[in-house]
């Protein structure tokens, strides 16, 4: 502490010796003075108040702005469909912010306040470089739609009867999504050494549907129910993160420590579920009573990392790192045990190198390697377990191994066309994929144990003439193994996009996609009571297109218009297989999903003080489930899905928005929007919402 002192006297004194000094002191400072290297040459002597240039002043600068005003809602039926992401609530709405630039600090701190579940609040300081500090809040609100209930009108043959229970039949839902995250970045003075720190919390709140069943073959007579009701929504992630980097020399070395955690608040249900004896339909009978389910555990993820790499600026760079990390079960249900042992081991590896020889050639090769091994107990408890020692045996978790490997290239030979081509190859073994015994009956997931993923595509970047710019692209992928029914054992894809722009008043924007999949390989084999085990061919092809066409033109300064259309489709034909009481039957279906989008949008500045804006959108979307007739037993067929699962509906709004600038620095506006949600065979979700927003902003 005494050295402390003395220093901080010595340094603070130096400063005034220097303002208190006689001319006689000033006078010796500039005697003349030789300098061994100049073999006794005389310099001239410099006064000290022309050799000392002064510091160049750099001038703060600092813009200061706030807004206040209120949103007024007004909502026609379920709102829920129209404004999915709009708290439905009228309400005050504030905004400010301060942004100051200067030579050694910089300062900025910007928030916005719309309601309770959305806002947003940032800052950051930066002093010299050296200590960087970033803060940030942010919550958004989201409308969930619940399912609704019918009774259904077909009595299963073995006289079960099924009873559909709405408890919540009134309730609505939403979420808000909160985020926190602070940063922190510190320089150590004369050291290329930086520390890293960084906290992210994610909170989810609200309430949201739940549907659970109490369902089962036997006994007969006895009632299943599918029951909805409302449940309580609190969940918490938080995330920490230690980094440490260094330059030495060459290569440059980071190491980093993460920590996330997931908890749920909200208590798990407990409901009512009788009693389901042996049985030959029955492989787990359980007792009744009041039972935990919908379980959503608590769980824990840690990683360390360490990566190299060379410099990222020369023709040659390097870049290595290996991350090992672990992912914990944390859950603490009571009427199930055991759950809380399982976790899973990660592990990957990465390699990366770049070679750019010149300007217009540069080829890179990437390596990605990850082991999952995945542990799970042989066996857990169940209190409502039906079983000796109330014990269930558990499925053997599978483990993973996944190798990715990209190598991709760019040529550049002169300014006018670019060729760029990419591989890339996935490959997945799987382990733990024996039978799994239950009671009797043997099973398995019927995943592969290896699935080989090689994706090549070349794309042509080109400038064929002035303010015309052309990119195609031509990928393919082929799939060995492909491990669920909806993945493609082979694709072809195409993509075209080309912009226009002319002398800044007019231009124009093209893209088409067209994707092509086909899997012959998808199959499934039933285990049947009722019949032998059965395979069924299941093939699938699927054909997408998309298209975007826009155009945009500004005849005069004050004035810009633009129009644009979008369609998106894809239709995929393949064979499902219709399970009922009796064997099921697998037909040819016909899926196909559509959405046209069609817009306006102008931007009309009629003087110095005022400021126009409209915008006009629509939106079609269909999707049509057609399959082959088939009568699965004498009481059910297929005839009847293509209505019930028809959806098409039409969303159309409408955003009009007006700024006066009543001064230099004050400016109020007014912002109008109509959102309206159509559903063509069922009005269940149609609503309008309308929304206006009134404030005054000010600048200095």
């Amino acid at each position: 502490m005494l050295l402390l002192a003395a220093l901080l006297v010595m340094v603070t004194a130096l400063p005034l010796r220097a303002e208190n000094a006689t001319d006689a002191e000033r006078e010796a400072v500039t005697e003349n003075v030789l300098l061994p290297e100049d073999d006794g040459e005389e310099i001239e002597p410099v006064s000290p108040e022309t050799s000392l240039p002064e510091r160049s002043k750099v001038e703060t600068h600092t813009i200061v702005g706030a807004a206040a005003g209120y949103r007024f809602f007004s909502i026609d039926e379920d709102g829920g469909r129209a404004a999915q992401y709009e708290y439905l609530h009228s309400s005050p709405l504030f905004n400010a912010g301060i942004n100051s630039l200067g030579m050694d600090h910089k300062f900025v701190l910007e928030g916005m306040y719309l309601n309770e579940n959305d806002y947003h609040g940032d800052l950051y300081y930066d002093y010299k470089g050296a200590y960087r500090l970033h803060l940030r809040t942010e919550s958004l609100f989201h409308n969930l739609i619940a399912e609704r209930f019918f009774a259904p009108d077909i009595p299963n043959l073995f006289g079960a009867d099924y009873v559909a229970r709405d408890l919540a039949s009134d309730a609505r839902y939403g979420l808000s999504a909160e985020q926190n995250l602070a940063e922190f970045r510190y320089k150590l003075n004369d050291y290329p050494v930086h520390l890293n720190l960084d906290y992210w919390r994610l909170v989810k709140s609200g309430s949201s549907q739940l549907i659970f069943a109490d369902h089962a073959f036997e006994p007969l007579g006895v009632v299943n129910t599918v029951t909805a009701t409302s449940r309580a929504v609190e969940r918490v992630t938080h995330e920490g993160n230690l980094g440490v980097d260094a330059h030495l020399g060459p290569v440059d070395i980071i190491y980093g420590f993460k920590i996330r955690q997931f908890g749920n608040r909200s208590e798990t249900p407990r409901d009512f579920y009788i009693a389901r004896p042996v049985s030959d339909n029955e492989f787990i009978p359980r007792l009744g009573g009041y039972q935990q389910h919908n379980d959503e555990p608590d769980s824990r993820y840690y990683a360390h990392t360490v990566k190299l790499h060379t410099s990222l600026t020369g023709g040659i760079v390097g870049a290595a790192s290996y991350t090992f990390g672990k992912r914990e079960n944390r859950s603490s249900l009571t009427d199930i045990g055991g759950a809380n042992q399982a976790n899973d081991t990660l592990q990957n590896v990465a390699g990366d190198f770049v070679y750019t020889p010149c300007m217009w050639f540069s080829a890179a090769l990437k390596y990605r390697h990850q082991e999952v091994d995945r542990s799970s107990p042989s066996a857990i408890t169940s209190l409502f377990a039906d079983t000796p020692g109330h014990v269930l045996s558990v499925r053997p978790a599978i483990d993973m191994n996944r190798d990715v490997v990209t190598a991709t290239f760019s040529v550049r030979p002169n300014a006018l066309v670019t060729f760029k081509g990419e591989y890339k190859g996935e490959f997945t073994q799987r382990e733990n994929l024996e039978p799994w015994v239950r009671p009797g009956i043997a099973s398995s997931l019927g995943l592969p144990e290896n699935t080989a993923i090689n994706r090549g595509t070349f794309t042509v970047l080109g400038r064929p003439i002035k303010g015309l710019r052309l990119k195609a692209l031509y990928g393919y992928t082929s799939v060995s193994h492909p491990a669920y029914g909806r993945s493609f054992e082979e694709k072809h894809e195409g993509q075209l996009l080309a912009t226009y722009t002319y002398l800044a008043r007019v231009g124009a924007t093209a893209f088409y996609r067209i994707a092509k999949e086909n899997n012959e390989q998808a199959a499934m084999t039933t285990l049947s009571l009722f019949a032998p085990s059965v395979t069924y061919e299941l093939p699938r092809h699927k054909r997408t297109n998309n298209a975007t066409v826009s155009v945009w033109v500004s005849p005069f300064d004050q004035l810009t218009l633009s129009a644009s259309y979008s369609l998106l489709r894809w239709k995929a034909d393949q064979s499902v297989l219709f399970s009922a009481t009796q064997p099921g039957s697998n037909g040819a279906t016909a899926y196909t999903n559509q959405s046209q989008v069609f817009s306006l949008n102008s931007v009309y500045r009629y003087n110095d003080r005022l400021d126009l804006s409209l915008a006009l959108q629509q939106v079609h979307s269909r999707a049509d489930f057609d399959p082959l007739f088939l009568a699965l037993s004498p009481t059910e067929t297929t005839l009847g899905l293509q209505d019930g699962s028809k959806v098409k509906t039409t969303e159309s709004s409408v955003s009009a928005r007006a700024d006066y600038h009543l001064s230099k620095n004050l400016t109020c506006s007014v912002d109008y929007s109509y959102r309206d949600y159509d559903n063509r065979y069922a009005s269940l979700y149609d609503g309008t919402v309308q929304i206006v927003t009134a404030q005054v902003s000010a600048t200095w």
